[in-house]
């Protein structure tokens, strides 16, 4: 554990040390205060008119279902394919390639959970000092959101892995997954019946636990996540373990 701790602690001062990343971390924190300074200060009166906790859940989905699927393909290209192509995807060090794959993956999954912290943090601190309506009560509602959102991004940066770990090109490996990821969005509103059956789907589930949930959803969808993720994972490292050195 000691040696997955420090690589992937070396896999994200790479991806803390690209321009990508800083601006993200930094949107996290201004955009919430900017949406919530001008809604609070503008005659915006369409967006005056909704409850905070709303708008909350508006800069959720913008960063769940923008920005940090951007930062996982963006991510998993560089650290897999884009290493690949400089030929420095595979260490010479004794690393496992079990603990080198788990490593990289770690390492995104925890940059998508840091971004989500500091959005969850910087909306609640802005809700407070900005909105007249702030209820202390939407606190945790909000943060729990923010909370639940994670799991269905993890299961998408495996998927993001596997993809680019098909192909040897940056650019179409970033192609890929930004084509493949708008299909996934836009295909539930031609085939309905597709809806739970596609991972994009489930970025917005913390709406469903807002709501009264049943054990029967949970379990469903748990079990789906779980099995997407070791899926992709498994699919994902099988391709990984074959690469040449």
């Amino acid at each position: 554990m000691n040696i997955i701790g420090a690589n992937c602690l070396n896999e994200m001062q790479k991806l803390f040390a690209k321009k990508s990343t800083k601006l993200l971390l930094t949107s996290a924190v201004l955009i919430p205060v900017l949406t919530k300074l001008i809604v609070n200060n503008l005659f915006l009166t369409d967006w005056m008119a909704l409850p905070s906790e709303n708008i909350n859940f508006t800069l959720l989905d913008l960063f769940i279902n923008l920005f940090i699927p951007l930062f996982i393909f963006v991510s998993a290209t560089d650290l897999f394919t884009g290493e690949g192509e400089r030929g420095t995807l595979l260490q010479v060090r004794p690393v496992s390639r079990m603990e080198l794959f788990l490593s990289k993956v770690t390492a995104i999954s925890t940059f998508s959970l840091i971004i989500l912290i500091l959005e969850g943090l910087t909306v609640v601190a802005s809700s407070a000092v900005f909105d007249k309506s702030f209820d202390l009560a939407a606190i945790s509602s909000s943060l729990g959101a923010f909370a639940v959102s994670w799991f269905p991004l993890i299961v998408l940066t495996a998927f993001a892995v596997m993809l680019a770990l098909i192909v040897n090109s940056s650019v179409l490996a970033i192609t890929c997954m930004i084509v493949l990821y708008l299909i996934m969005m836009f295909i539930p509103y031609a085939l309905p019946s597709s809806l739970y059956l596609v991972p994009s789907s489930y970025l917005d589930w913390y709406m469903q636990w807002l709501s009264d949930v049943s054990l029967r959803w949970i379990l469903q969808t748990v079990t789906y996540l779980c099995s997407s993720f070791a899926l992709f994972f498994s699919a994902g490292y099988y391709m990984f373990n074959r690469k040449e050195a």
